[in-house]
């Protein structure tokens, strides 16, 4: 594995910009003396420095700042320099650091990118030498592995579970809200960061029970850019249709604007931030975890929003539905493989084994089973 082979494993998160006074570089820079000759074949038009500061997805921009932000605050802590440009030393110590701080396997190697990343971006390809971070690592991987702790799946949030967390949700226009990222979640198997972008354009009431939302994908895993989704569960439809009327009563209606909204304690909703954010990616995720805390749901401990993604597969599942069919209807997966993981969780929710005919042959080895022999004394 290379620095490389890192960056494409980050998918969907929610980041925070990286804090002014923190030792930076310029995009783009070159590290030259001020009084040094500069070839200017050598150096970025200020367009050019403003696209690659910009390039990525922007989820992934967030997630990088994130884990290098605290990076940086480790190295300012201890006296060190964070860069760009990074030290090798720097970058080795610090993913020992997190090593012994016992933090997942998975937070360390997306550590590891971020920081090749922000240097790349400062102007230092394939800078610094991940070989050594990368070794310790594959340690912190295997004895995660081997002490159980294995990558999780967040459990899926299916009707069973949805029903009882918009049940619990306050009348308020907060608690209207939560509803609708419930439903929306569930319905267009969104992602957090889908969730997001969502516009009050992206929601069409086609008749009083049918509503056709459409969905920009956050990933390369769709055939097309977006998607329509149709939802005719009544419930669902008036819940969407009162969040829009509130939204509109509070001068926030226009077609442009973001659906899902930042609502204060008093009721009032907020202002839309100035990167054009309604609710970030993360706040979805915590209006998520914190309604699941607050009606005790079963799972509530594990539960994030990608939970509510996993609904309609898991539900599918349960109705007895394979799993091809179930990519079939969805058309959210491209493989059958995490759509087996929703389908058996839905097969074993209702009681009923995951593999009905393999169980039945298993079975009907009972029957195999002598009979006791008779008691002498009888």
């Amino acid at each position: 594995m290379n620095s490389t082979d890192l960056v494409p494993a980050v998918l969907d998160a929610e980041l925070v910009e990286e804090p002014s006074g923190l030792p930076s570089a310029a995009p783009g820079a070159t590290g030259a003396l001020p009084d040094a000759a500069i070839d200017i074949n050598e150096t970025l038009t200020p367009e050019a420095e403003e696209d690659l500061a910009n390039s990525g997805r922007e989820n992934t921009r967030q997630t990088y700042s994130d884990r290098f932000k605290a990076f940086a605050n480790w190295c300012v802590d201890r006296g060190r320099t964070p860069g760009p440009r990074t030290s090798e030393h720097n970058l080795v110590s610090y993913v020992s650091y997190l090593r012994r701080k016992d933090i997942g396997h998975d937070t360390i190697r997306l550590s590891i990118a971020a920081i090749v990343d922000m240097n790349a971006r400062a102007g230092y390809e394939k800078w610094p030498p991940t070989a050594k971070a990368l070794k310790i690592y594959a340690d912190a991987r295997h004895e995660q592995a081997e002490a159980g702790r294995g990558q999780r799946s967040a459990p899926p949030l299916d009707m069973e579970r949805l029903s009882q967390m918009t049940a619990g949700c306050p009348d308020t226009l907060g608690g209207l809200r939560d509803q609708v990222i419930c439903y929306l979640g569930y319905y267009c198997r969104g992602r957090r960061s889908e969730l997001a972008k969502f516009r009050i354009a992206s929601v069409e009431f086609v008749s009083d029970d049918l509503a056709v939302v459409r969905k920009w994908t956050s990933k390369n895993d769709t055939r097309d850019a977006g998607r329509e989704y149709e939802i005719d569960d009544p419930v669902a439809v008036a819940v969407l249709r009162r969040w829009i009327i509130a939204l509109r009563e509070a001068g926030e209606g226009a077609p442009h604007l973001p659906l899902l909204r930042w609502v204060d304690q008093w009721g009032n909703i907020r202002p839309v931030s100035g990167r054009g954010w309604g609710m970030t990616p993360h706040a979805v995720n915590e209006a998520v975890k914190r309604l699941a805390r607050h009606v005790k749901l079963d799972v509530a401990d594990d539960v994030t929003s990608h939970g509510l993604r996993a609904g309609v597969p898991t539900d599918l599942g349960r109705l007895g539905y394979s799993a091809g069919e179930i990519k079939e209807i969805t058309g959210d997966w491209h493989s059958t493989e995490q759509v087996e993981k929703y389908r058996k969780i839905g097969r074993r929710r209702a009681g009923k084994k995951a593999d009905d005919r393999r169980s039945k042959a298993i079975t009907e080895l009972q029957h195999l089973r002598p009979e006791p022999a008779a008691d002498p004394a009888e």
